[in-house]
């Protein structure tokens, strides 16, 4: 069930130090850390899991980790239980890693560590955790002894067999620790922190992104609808266009995991960042899709298959799509025209051709220049190809070209749009709509300036919520509109 590396000479009589891996070494857990490879990598295989799952828990792991590589650089590790670990090192220690992980990935941890004289994991027979695990060392470590770094309730069995307790965890797991045996160290974490707070949920829910569902309801605004109905009824859209664009956010987080953790600024979102625990995370995105798309059915059926469309392109955008240099760009906006399509199907809005093709243009380009700047800011991660997509770092004067290109293409085709017997019917004046050329033009340009610089850190949409210029841009614009609509019979 073990194996032993070279290491320091260390008394006979020094109590080993043994280490749990799964939320002690890591802030998570290995087995499902390699559901989601599995998910990326092979998602038709995700069938057999419970197939697997019948042999018992340790072949499931030796099954899965079979299936899967999991990088151990791409670990949430607590650097607390490292520092621990690289002193006792230093004077002399022998210290083993003992886990219920599957045995290849505990030595591939080992290896990328290189901290471990010996490892102890489950073999595909035996699940060592628990009591079982407080058996195999008491037996394994008789001579000597063995100290336990732990953070579990399963652990508590083990502590009762160690002559020493480390923990990971709150306080309270450290009284059930002292019960058992002498406590000698701890990193205490609150029970609140524990718990991931209100703030780390709507961060992970992109809270910030719900504004984008604001596209939601320009159909209502272009063609001057303000019937209180199809006011409501797009309200209510919004609501559930938010969940489940949030339900699909956490899935692809979980996705993008281990390339988020080597990203510059995607490090630190909840799931890269080890705040919110993966199982959370599946069951919030379940929950949020079977609600938004269940109702979204109830409320208007077109609607519906809209929410459902969405759905299905964004998953495939994440397990494939994505990786596809270029289309993924074309997708990415797409998203952008889902939600404008959904605005008009659920208000009963006729939309203009002429006003698709823009905003067909339009978010291109913005599209583009979120690619671009990911470009700029992850050029290491770009060259090693751990990006999770299919980009050199070459490309950033192509996507520059082809993304300005299409600025231009959006604000010629609404200047088009102006000369429309569509927009006479709604605007006395349409002759002022021009104006908005230049200004559609400008803050365009100056995101594309923005992302050129390297100051373009996110979404453009959502950026424009923080951005005093782009509010400038809004109101200059709400005025050119009214100049445009004054006298106008509704």
């Amino acid at each position: 069930m073990g194996h032993a590396a070279g290491a320091k000479p260390a008394k006979a009589t020094s109590p080993v130090l043994c280490v749990d891996l799964d939320g002690t070494l890591i802030r998570g857990n290995v087995l499902w850390e390699s559901v989601l490879v599995l998910f990326r990598t092979h998602p038709v295989a995700l069938l057999l899991l419970p197939i697997w799952l019948l042999s018992g828990r340790a072949a499931f792991k030796r099954y899965l980790s079979g299936r899967v590589h999991l990088n151990p650089a791409c670990l949430p590790y607590r650097q607390e239980v490292l520092a621990l670990l690289r002193q006792e090192k230093a004077e002399g220690r022998r210290i083993a890693l003992t886990t219920a992980a599957d045995r290849a990935v505990a030595e591939s941890v080992s290896r990328h560590l290189g901290l471990f004289d010996e490892v102890h994991a489950s073999d595909g027979k035996v699940n060592l955790k628990g009591a079982v695990k407080a058996a195999f060392l008491a037996q394994h470590f008789a001579d000597t002894g063995f100290e336990y770094v732990g953070d579990s309730a399963a652990d508590v069995e083990v502590w009762r067999s160690a002559r020493a307790a480390y923990v990971v965890g709150p306080k309270a797991r450290a009284e059930q620790a002292a019960s058992v045996t002498t406590l000698k160290g701890t990193i205490l974490e609150s029970e609140v922190s524990l718990r991931a707070s209100f703030h780390t949920w709507i961060t992970a829910l992109r809270g910030h992104h719900w504004a984008k569902n604001l596209l939601l309801f320009l159909p209502l605004l272009l063609s001057h609808n303000l019937a209180f109905k199809s006011i409501v009824r797009t309200s209510v859209g919004f609501a559930l266009y938010g969940l489940c664009a949030s339900g699909l956010y956490i899935l692809n987080d979980l996705l993008d995991l281990h390339s988020d953790r080597e990203h510059p600024w995607k490090k630190e979102r909840p799931f890269a960042a080890g705040d919110i625990s993966i199982p959370e995370g599946l069951l919030a995105s379940l929950l949020l899709l079977s609600v938004a798309i269940g109702t979204g059915f109830l409320l208007d059926t077109q609607f519906g298959l809209v929410l459902l469309g969405y759905s299905a392109l964004t998953m495939v955008y994440s397990l494939y799509l994505k990786k596809i240099a270029l289309l993924d760009v074309f997708v990415l906006s797409s998203f952008y025209s889902f939600r404008i399509l959904a605005g008009a199907l659920i208000s009963a809005t006729p939309l203009s051709q002429w006003f698709l093709a823009f905003s067909m243009f339009f978010f291109l380009s913005l599209a583009m220049a979120k690619r671009y700047s990911e470009l700029v800011h992850a050029r290491d991660l770009v060259a090693s190809g751990n990006s999770g997509r299919g980009y050199h770092t070459g490309d950033r004067e192509l996507l520059l070209s082809l993304g300005t290109g299409s600025s231009f293409s959006a604000v010629v085709i609404f200047s088009l749009y102006v000369h429309s017997p569509e927009v006479r019917l709604l605007y006395t004046s349409p002759e002022f709509l021009f104006l908005l050329c230049p200004i559609v033009l400008y803050w365009l340009s100056r995101t594309w300036l923005l992302a050129h610089r390297g100051e373009l850190k996110e979404d453009p949409v959502t950026l424009a919520i923080r951005d005093p210029v782009s509010y400038g841009v809004a109101l200059a614009s709400a005025v050119v509109l009214g100049a445009s609509m004054c006298h106008t019979h509704w």
